[in-house]
């Protein structure tokens, strides 16, 4: 979480003054000035006059630049919240005018590197002893540690004729945690009743289990196995029997870091959109009362955080997905199976977050997946690469064109076969494009729920 932070200007050195800095209107009167000097050689008696222009412009810039050395101005920066990969974060800039003078300002801040800034630099009027807040827009590149530095404040004299440059200390690390928005619209959604809006299909606790608990009217999707018809022709509308999905049950995040999620879809990593999806799908199963546990791994497991239960747990996904790197190697899927065999031992629903992009690679994967069908629910999330299939939909318009688009047909029919090769022996299989990952991966976990799978 991010402290807010505080530079309070003129207290305990905080401020570094930079130089005198003219404005356009005095260099505008000092062009003046030099007129009369340059008409002189015709008419001597202009030097007298030029030479009192000059000698008053500077002593009226030297007061406007005194009147603009004291304004005293506290200024503090603080991000509002987390900051979120690849979406506008807001930033606020607080700025409080301590003496009874009005202040004209330019603010601009030191983002981190990387980061694309939109509306850094603020223009600030303050009257005296008044306090304003302005907003600007970072945008970070990607999940991690970052540092933000200083607050560098221009402070314009009252004539206009020049300005004062200072500079503020508000030094401030921050996190750049994956895009949890999802998760927050998801709730107020599900308090709304309004998940059909989002993609979602109907999150509820009651599902596809053995112990009766309830009646209720029917809604559309229900199955018909689930009407009550005694109870129908007694209240002479459809009722559905409703049944008590069982609870704490185990869901196993497996992440891919390895070099084929490095590939970039407009702004974001393949890894970033997994990792979004993974968070999204851990809210939804921690809300429904799973146990949700997380793996981060490439050429070795790269992360193991064991399955619990509860909000706090939810707190240790984020903590330890925020950080995952993509590792420039290859991915080794029987160190993985490894590992969960031997923590794993309660049969669980294992989502697999990878790519298929690689064949020789991603065959290593099948033989694994299909052996741990016998004890788990395995579930494997592929993102297709749009980029290849929209390069089969177009038109060569030149010979290095079809060569390319003959490369990717070869991709996407190898990638189709291997898909046909997971999906089967109980492996669930979901395939789609990272936009939409996210709510195919939940909607997934939902059926296996609603059906009784584990």
């Amino acid at each position: 979480m991010t402290e807010p932070a505080q530079a309070p200007a003129r207290q305990g050195g905080a401020d570094r003054f930079g130089g005198f800095v003219p404005s356009r209107r005095l260099v505008l009167l000092a062009f003046l000035g030099v007129l009369p000097a340059i008409l002189g050689f015709a008419a001597p008696e202009l030097y007298a006059g030029a030479l009192l222009w000059d000698v008053a412009l500077v002593l009226l810039a030297l007061l406007d630049r005194n009147l603009a050395l004291g304004v005293r101005v506290e200024a503090r920066r603080h991000p509002r919240g987390r900051l979120h990969l690849g979406v506008e974060n807001r930033v606020v800039v607080r700025l409080k005018n301590l003496s009874a003078r009005r202040a004209h300002l330019a603010v601009r801040d030191d983002v981190p590197d990387g980061f694309v800034a939109r509306g850094e630099t603020l223009e600030v009027r303050l009257k005296g002893f008044k306090v304003e807040e302005r907003t600007y827009f970072a945008t970070p590149p990607k999940r991690g540690k970052f540092h933000f530095g200083d607050l560098h404040l221009r402070s314009f004299g009252p004539l206009g004729l020049c300005a004062v440059e200072r500079t503020v200390a508000a030094p401030l690390d921050v996190r750049v945690y994956p895009d949890m928005r999802g998760a927050s619209r998801l709730l107020l959604a599900t308090a709304a009743r309004d998940l059909a809006n989002l993609g979602l299909r109907r999150l509820r606790r009651d599902g596809a289990g053995s112990e009766f608990a309830r009646l209720r009217e029917y809604v559309q999707g229900d199955s018909m196995r689930d009407v009550d018809w005694k109870a129908t022709a007694r209240r002479r509308r459809p009722v559905t029997r409703v049944h008590e999905t069982e609870r704490s049950q185990t869901l196993i995040l497996c992440v891919d870091a390895g070099r084929s999620m490095a590939a970039r879809v407009d702004t974001l990593t393949k890894l970033d959109y997994a990792v979004n999806a993974a968070l999204f799908l851990a809210f939804v199963a921690i809300r429904n009362g799973d146990r949700v546990g997380v793996v981060v791994f490439a050429d070795g497991v790269r992360a193991f955080l064991p399955p619990e239960a509860g909000r706090r747990q939810y707190r240790r996904i984020v903590d330890a997905l925020y950080g995952a790197e993509v590792a420039l190697t290859f991915v080794d899927y029987q160190a993985l199976f490894r590992e969960l065999s031997s923590r794993a031992r309660k049969r669980s629903l294992v989502a697999v977050f990878t790519d298929l992009l690689d064949e020789q690679q991603a065959r290593s994967l099948v033989a694994p997946l299909h052996r741990m069908a016998h004890r788990h629910v395995p579930l494997c999330i592929t993102l297709r690469d749009q980029g290849i299939e929209d390069l089969v939909r177009t038109r060569p318009a030149e010979v290095d064109d079809a060569y390319r688009q003959a490369v990717a047909h070869e991709l996407l029919e190898e990638r189709e076969h291997l898909k046909a090769l997971i999906a089967r022996d109980g492996v669930q299989l979901v395939d789609a494009p990272p936009s939409e990952l996210t709510l195919a991966a939940v909607n997934r976990y939902l059926e296996v729920k609603r059906r009784g799978l584990l």
